[in-house]
């Protein structure tokens, strides 16, 4: 923990910097820069894990952090060869199309009052300050809710926690995979909504909801077509490897409810419902976190506890789309 705390700041930047070019709907430049802190780490590991520097776990942690400040670098030298930067910005137009805020002049002279000015409007950054906070509740909630189902799979016994385990690294796979789609949905819909563009906001929703349920589906074949091999693979445990074929039809009917839920909870996103998100997605895992509380087996836990968080936030994001798709060029859309 002392030598990946190290990594702290990189990680931040990595963040923000990542936010940036998915602003700009460049999924490039997110690409390479994983794609080098997987190289780094993978050729650090070796060597600072075994001898002759024989650090172990604590060389695993410094390569992971050394690979983050190089994924840093990378984002870095983008947004200075971009003109990205804020004081390169003011000394030449950019090279990528800019997002612009409004100005305090823009804001009040809405509202009918005079004034001048160049910074961002405090509206401005009670916005995000707002979108931030209620994104930190949902995600926060979403934590909360997946470590009481580690915590519940524990007391049932070690067989039971370490097919757990198993299923969420699992479902961590396919659930990245999918995300990807939520990505080009969030972005695009927030170009839409700041257009005001309905017709293509309504043509967006259809699209990649329809895409996210074939892609669910497709995830749920793929899991379906694999789960006799999971159980083995993972360990020799004959009764882990019972708890772990009961649990691959839950994780293969979750795809197309995980699927569902990443992709329209995204389009939510791009339509800035963050509050709406971070109330439904914190009762949704209240919900679950009773389910959860009631299981004995993991079975229950992901077949009745996992589903009922995906199937309350899947509700949360259809009305939360719906809402935002009722503000697309109504008089009450906020930029």
């Amino acid at each position: 923990l002392f030598t990946r705390c190290w990594a702290a700041p990189a990680v931040l930047f990595i963040g923000v910097a990542e936010g940036v070019f998915r602003g700009y709907a460049n999924t490039v430049v997110p690409l390479v820069a994983s794609m080098t802190a997987a190289l780094i780490n993978l050729a650090l590991d070796p060597i600072l894990m075994f001898q002759p520097i024989g650090w172990g776990v604590a060389g695993a942690a410094a390569a992971t952090a050394i690979s983050q400040f190089g994924a840093a670098a990378v984002y870095l030298q983008q947004l200075i060869s971009n003109r990205m930067l804020p004081q390169q910005r003011a000394q030449k137009a950019p090279q990528v199309e800019t997002l612009q805020l409004p100005t305090v002049a823009d804001t009040t002279n809405a509202k009918g009052i005079s004034r001048t000015g160049s910074r961002p409007a405090m509206g401005v950054i009670g916005t995000i300050l707002g979108a931030n906070v209620a994104m930190l509740a949902k995600q926060g909630s979403l934590l909360f809710g997946w470590a009481f189902a580690s915590r519940r799979a524990t007391t049932l016994g070690p067989a039971h926690v370490a097919a757990h385990q198993v299923a969420l690294s699992v479902w961590l796979v396919f659930a990245l995979i999918l995300d990807g789609t939520a990505v080009s949905a969030q972005v695009l819909m927030s170009r839409a909504f700041a257009q005001k563009d309905k017709p293509a906001a309504k043509s967006l929703i259809r699209y990649m909801v329809k895409f996210a349920l074939f892609q669910g589906l497709v995830s749920m074949l793929v899991v379906n077509g694999i789960d006799f091999a999971v159980p083995k693979l993972f360990t020799s445990d004959p009764e882990i490897q019972g708890h772990l074929s009961r649990l691959m039809p839950h994780l293969a009917v979750q795809q197309v409810i995980v699927s569902l839920t990443l992709v329209i909870e995204s389009l939510a996103v791009g339509g800035n419902q963050f509050k709406l998100l971070a109330i439904g997605t914190a009762l949704a895992t209240v919900a679950s976190i009773w389910q959860i509380s009631q299981q004995t087996t993991v079975g229950g836990i992901w077949g009745i506890g996992i589903m009922t968080l995906f199937l309350g936030r899947l509700l949360t994001s259809c009305i939360a789309t719906w809402q935002m798709y009722r503000l697309v060029g109504s008089a009450d859309q906020k930029h």
